[in-house]
C-alpha cells in the first residue's frame, strides 16, 4: 500500500513538472551572456547593469540582465583608449514557442516571467579601440 502511494506521489510530481516546466527558461535561463572581441594591449574594464568587470583582457564574456535587454549599454574603458558603447537589442527566443506545444500556456507562462521569450539579437561584438588623444 505504501509502494502504491509513494509511486502514485512521483507519477503527479513529474506530471505537474513538466506542465510547470518552460523549455525558453530552461534552455536559456539565467543570465545572456555576451562576448566582446577587440585588439586591444591593456585590461579593460566592462561595465553591464549585472555586473562590473574589472582589468579583464580582450576577449572577454560578460553577463547582462535579460530583464532590461533592449537598449542596454555595455560601457568599455581603458587607460588609453576610448570605446563605443554596445547596445544590445533583443528579438524573439524560438524556444518560447516550444512550450506552446509542449508546455501549455502554464509553461509559456513561465517563460514570460522569466523573461526568456527574448534574448539578444547579437552575443559577439567586435569593438574598436580608438586611442585616447
Amino acid at each position: 500500500m505504501k509502494k502504491t502511494i509513494l509511486s502514485h506521489s512521483v507519477i503527479i510530481a513529474t506530471v505537474v513538472s513538466m506542465f510547470l516546466s518552460s523549455c525558453a527558461t530552461i534552455v536559456s535561463g539565467g543570465a545572456p551572456s555576451i562576448t566582446i572581441n577587440g585588439n586591444v594591449n591593456e585590461p579593460v574594464n566592462i561595465t553591464t547593469t549585472k555586473q562590473t568587470y574589472s582589468g579583464v583582457t580582450l576577449p572577454a564574456v560578460v553577463q547582462v540582465d535579460r530583464h532590461k535587454l533592449d537598449g542596454q549599454r555595455i560601457k568599455i574603458t581603458s587607460e588609453h583608449y576610448n570605446f563605443s558603447d554596445i547596445i544590445l537589442s533583443k528579438t524573439v527566443n524560438g524556444w518560447a514557442f516550444g512550450n506552446i506545444l509542449l508546455g501549455g500556456f502554464i509553461g509559456w507562462g513561465v517563460d514570460l516571467g522569466t523573461n526568456c521569450v527574448v534574448k539578444p539579437a547579437q552575443t559577439v561584438f567586435d569593438v574598436q579601440p580608438q586611442p585616447k588623444k
